[in-house]
This record gives structure tokens, C-alpha cells and sequence, in this order.
């Protein structure tokens, strides 16, 4: 679709340089003013100056002299970079739309006649509501239900679910891990917590942060240069086509083209490392970041719990013994905790146990018998060492304490300290300032503990108001808000998480921590070859509009030459992809 005004102005141009058609040209250089007049008004509107005035003021002249192979050559030639720019960036807001269409539309309402299905726009504060296992909670609630057992990962980011007592606010956004619930609804749709999510992102995707592009930097005073040329090569000569030929030589295709170029480079580079770069300006941003706040858990960890230790806490028992019992038990359970002491019992080669009697509360632990004794293992309520554990019991004595830890990912900590060298860095988490200190602690960077998606949001907010740019590292729902918000967004999408993946500029397709470094040295080297690329346009061209201002150059010429400059310039800005 891009490509379709470029297309007709080329076709044109051919009917009139070889069919002698002057309306063709005419037409050429009509479409290409329409678009540029177009997109100039709103740029002026949005409080941006054009790079397209030379352009414009080179179309118009033209026209008046009657150069109109000239004129249509700087019509094809904006309307081409124009083209390949919006080609580059443009965005896909699908996955926002599939984030948004995950809300549950309607739920089950309790009424005089048993429960009824409606919209939740529907339902009221005060009305009770029905969901089922693995459902997502589509309003906030208190729950009626005696228990729940909650995955909070779409808020928190935290990778064990946790438990909910009857009369407890029960959030939307969590899903229902256990049996059927109710909740008694608290406010309505528009004010619950998982709306709240999506209107962060919108807010933040509609109202992006202002950036001035490299190439606006370089466009004042080359068009302040191009104009005193141009005037100077009238008076002296009073030929309207040596002032042509020096806006036609001057028409900025250097600055339109050499930034995209170099940075599509960089995205290509980038790509062989598995990280996809959605807009290549973000590139350009990225070399400006003077702040990154990472996430946590599933970001520099493994978001995988880990059984870190076997504490025995009484006579007669033994590592090896409470590893087996505790493995026998779990075998029954889906709970992400039973997994890793199966996956530790598995790496230590601790013997086979079978278990009988199993019974689990989800939530509330689970209990079986071993070799004739019955153990009871539930989640400690304060374990000595922070983190998480789960206490082992037998005979209604507490035995030993399994306790468990997320692995940080390999190279997070040398990522840290090189980072803290030129940024500002800290992580933004949702689990306990002691957990993530005990994870990330001596790595010299600054924790924010207990953040909720509109806490991240608002720390991110703070930072870009003080000034600098700021990049957000995260990989779930409730890093979505702050992703979107962030001057760059970087997300590793091994979670799969579409909300994620739309809100940030950056993809990550690794578990690998260390790309992040990676992209920051592509944008550093894509950002430096198209300052020189732009740099390299610009003084040939003022070669160029210095032999036009004497009268070597005529119009058609000077088109032809500008050619041949966007084609060094294009050279020279595919470095990048080396």
C-alpha cells in the first residue's frame, strides 16, 4: 500500500519524458505536492518543523519554469523515502487487539433464577459472579467461596500462585487455578484492575514521548543554508533555473534517507541474533537511553523456582529421606513448586518412594503417606532465609524445610555492572524487597519491590520526567503499561505474551539476558554511521549546490546528481549491516 503513490508518480514521470506528455509531468509533480503540503500541515500542528520545505519550494519553482522533468524527479524521489519509511515502522496493532479481546466478554451473574450469562459491562457493584477453573478473573471482587488459589503472574510477574481466604479482594487479570468460585463484585468493568492494564497501554502508545530524529538536527541549518544559496545564485545570474537547480541538488533526500538505511542495517544485524527491532527509530532512541529499569523474575531470572536446600530440622531424618518422602507427595501435584523438587530429587539421583493417601488443598498444602508415616508439607508462613519454602511435617512435627530459589540468568550480573557504567539501572519487581535482594543483592543496582503494572508505570513516568530517554526491560502482562510508556520497550517474548510483545519496540526471541547489551551496541554503531551518512549527503551536496549557484549545473542535471549522492549516501549507510 505504501508503495502505490510512488508507483503512479513513476509512471507518470515515464509517460513524459518518453511519450512528451507535459500533463503527465504535471500530474508527477501535483501528487507529490498534495502529499508533502499534507504532511507538512500536520507536522506544523503537532509543533514539528518539516524536512520538506526545500522539497516543496523545488515542486513549485519547477512548475513555474516549466522544468518539469526536474520537478517530478524530486516528487519520486520524497515520495520513495517517504515510502520506505512508513514501510519500515509500521506497526501492528494486532496483538494489542487480541490482548484486549482476552478480557472475558461476559460471565455468569448470580439471579432469582439461578446463574445467567451477560456482559460484564452489565454487571453491578454488589452483583455475584461465577468462575470456573483456568478462567481469567474479569472484575474485581471479594470472594464469596470459602478459598481460592490464584496465578498472579499477569500483575505481579511472580511466579508462585498464592492463596485467597474467604471476604479477600480477589483482583481481575488473575486466573482461577482451583475449583469454581464466586466473587461479590467491588466497582464495574471500567475501573477494574485488568481494564486499568489496557487503558495504561493505550495511554501510553496514543501520547508517545516526543523525540527530535537525528535527521530533524541536521535540517535547520542546511536549510538555512540552502536558502541564502539559492537567493545568491538568482542575484547573481537572475536565471530562475540556477535558483531550481540549487533546491533540486538541495532537496533533502541525504536526511530522509541515510538515518532509515543505517538503521535498517542495524535491524538487519540484529535479526541474526534473534532480536527483532519493530521500528527502526528505535534504534536511534535506544543510543539517547540514559535510564533501563528491568524486570525481574522470568527477565534476569529463570522465573522457574529452583530447590535451592534440604534444611533438616529434627533427629532421625536425613536430606536424602525428606527429598524422597516430599518427591513421592508431589508426584500428585500440578503446583510449579512440586515440579522443582521433582526436577531436584531427578538431578540428585535420590531413590524412588511411593506415596499413598495423597490429599491435596490447593492452597493450603498437600499431605501422604511414605514407608507407613504421614507427612504434611505446606508453604512456611516466614521462612528464616526469606525466598520460599515449604515446611515438612510428620507426626504433627515440623522435620525440615525445603527451600526454594529463582535462578538468576547466566551473565545477569556482569550485564549489571557494565550497564551501571553509562546508564542508570534498576529493577522494578513485583516480589519482596528481601527475595529480590537476596537474588540481585552486591549487583549494585537500585530494587523497587511490590510494583503493580500501574507502579511500574508510574516510576518509568517519573524517570522520563526528569529528563533523558528510558528503556523498560520486561517480559509479562504487567510490565505491558510500563513497556508501552517507555521511550524503548524491550521485551523477551519466550512468555509468549501478546499484550508484551505489541507494547514494546523491541523483541527478544531468547532466554538469553545478554542481547540486551548486544542491542545496545547495534544502536550505538547504527546511530554513529547514519550521523556520518547524513553528514556525507550534506557536504556533497553543498558541493553540488555551489557549481548550481555558478550555472555548471541545470535543473534535470542537478536531479540526476542528487541521485548519484543518495546512492553514496545509501553506500556508505549500509555499513550498519556489517
Amino acid at each position: 500500500m505504501e508503495f502505490i503513490l510512488p508507483a503512479t508518480v513513476f509512471v507518470l514521470a515515464a509517460l513524459g519524458f518518453w511519450g512528451g506528455f507535459s500533463v503527465a509531468y504535471v500530474f508527477a509533480i501535483a501528487i507529490g505536492l498534495w502529499v508533502l503540503l499534507f504532511n507538512s500541515a500536520k507536522k506544523l500542528f503537532a509543533g514539528q518543523f518539516s524536512l520538506d520545505y526545500i522539497a516543496i519550494l523545488a515542486m513549485i519553482v519547477a512548475l513555474a519554469t516549466r522544468e518539469f522533468g526536474a520537478g517530478s524527479v524530486v516528487s519520486l524521489m520524497i515520495l520513495v523515502s517517504e515510502a520506505l519509511e512508513d514501510y519500515s515502522s509500521r506497526e501492528a496493532e494486532a496483538a494489542l487487539k487480541k490482548f484486549v479481546e482476552r478480557i472475558p466478554k461476559t460471565c455468569e451473574v448470580e439471579t432469582a433464577d439461578g446463574y445467567k450469562k451477560r456482559s460484564i459491562h452489565e454487571i453491578k457493584e454488589g452483583d455475584v459472579i461465577f468462575i470456573r477453573p483456568n478462567e481469567i478473573v474479569p472484575l474485581d471482587g471479594r470472594l464469596v467461596s470459602g478459598r481460592a488459589f490464584m496465578d498472579e503472574a499477569n500483575l505481579t510477574g511472580e511466579m508462585e500462585p498464592q492463596s485467597y481466604r474467604k471476604g479477600q479482594l480477589v483482583k481481575s487479570g488473575l486466573i482461577n487455578l482451583e475449583s469454581s468460585i464466586e466473587l461479590k463484585v467491588v466497582g464495574d468493568f471500567s475501573g477494574s484492575t485488568y481494564q486499568k492494564i489496557v487503558n495504561l497501554v493505550q495511554e501510553a502508545k496514543a501520547h508517545p514521548a516526543r523525540t527530535v530524529r537525528l535527521a530533524e538536527k541536521y535540517n535547520y541549518p542546511f536549510t538555512a543554508v540552502t536558502l541564502i544559496m539559492a537567493a545568491a545564485a538568482y542575484a547573481l545570474s537572475r536565471d530562475p533555473s540556477h535558483f531550481l537547480a540549487v533546491l533540486v541538488i538541495a532537496t533533502p533526500c541525504p536526511l530522509l534517507i541515510a538515518a532509515p538505511v543505517s538503521f535498517l542495517g542495524g535491524l538487519n544485524r540484529a535479526s541474526r541474533k534473534n532480536i527483532v527491532v519493530k521500528r527502526p527509530a528505535a534504534l536511534e532512541t535506544l543510543s539517547e537511553v540514559t535510564a533501563i529499569f528491568f524486570d525481574k523474575t522470568g527477565t534476569l531470572t529463570l522465573g522457574e523456582p529452583r530447590l535451592e536446600k534440604v534444611r533438616v530440622l529434627a533427629g532421625g531424618y536425613s536430606e536424602e529421606q525428606l527429598l524422597a518422602a516430599a518427591a513421592a507427595i508431589e508426584m500428585h501435584s500440578l503446583h510449579p513448586l512440586a515440579k522443582a523438587v521433582l526436577r531436584a530429587k531427578a538431578v540428585r539421583r535420590v531413590p524412588e518412594a511411593a506415596a499413598t493417601d495423597v490429599h491435596e488443598n490447593i492452597g493450603d498444602g498437600i499431605a501422604g503417606k511414605v514407608d507407613g508415616r504421614k507427612y504434611i508439607l505446606k508453604k512456611s508462613a516466614a521462612p528464616s532465609d526469606g525466598g520460599i519454602a515449604i515446611d515438612v511435617s510428620a507426626r504433627g512435627v515440623l522435620v525440615g524445610q525445603l527451600l526454594f530459589e529463582d535462578e538468576i540468568k547466566s551473565g545477569t550480573g556482569e550485564l549489571l555492572k557494565e550497564l551501571g557504567k553509562h546508564y542508570a539501572v534498576a529493577v522494578l519487581t513485583g516480589d519482596t524487597k528481601e527475595n529480590a535482594e537476596k537474588v540481585l543483592g552486591g549487583l549494585g543496582v537500585s530494587i523497587h519491590a511490590r510494583c503493580f503494572p500501574e507502579d511500574k508505570f508510574a516510576i518509568v513516568k517519573a524517570a522520563q520526567q526528569k529528563g533523558g530517554k528510558v528503556m523498560m526491560v520486561g517480559d509479562g502482562l504487567n510490565d505491558a503499561p510500563a513497556l508501552a510508556l517507555a521511550d524503548v520497550g524491550v521485551v523477551f517474548s519466550g512468555s509468549e505474551n501478546s499484550a508484551s510483545i505489541e507494547a514494546a519496540a523491541v523483541a527478544i526471541l531468547s532466554r538469553n539476558v545478554g542481547r540486551v547489551g548486544e542491542l545496545l551496541a547495534i544502536a550505538n554503531r547504527s546511530t554513529r554511521i547514519a550521523r556520518e551518512s547524513i553528514l556525507w549527503g550534506i557536504g556533497l551536496s553543498v558541493i553540488g549546490m555551489v557549481f548550481a549557484m555558478l550555472g555548471f549545473i541545470p535543473p534535470v542535471t542537478g536531479a540526476i546528481l542528487q541521485e548519484g549522492i543518495d546512492a553514496s549516501v545509501i553506500l556508505n549507510a549500509l555499513r550498519s549491516v556489517r
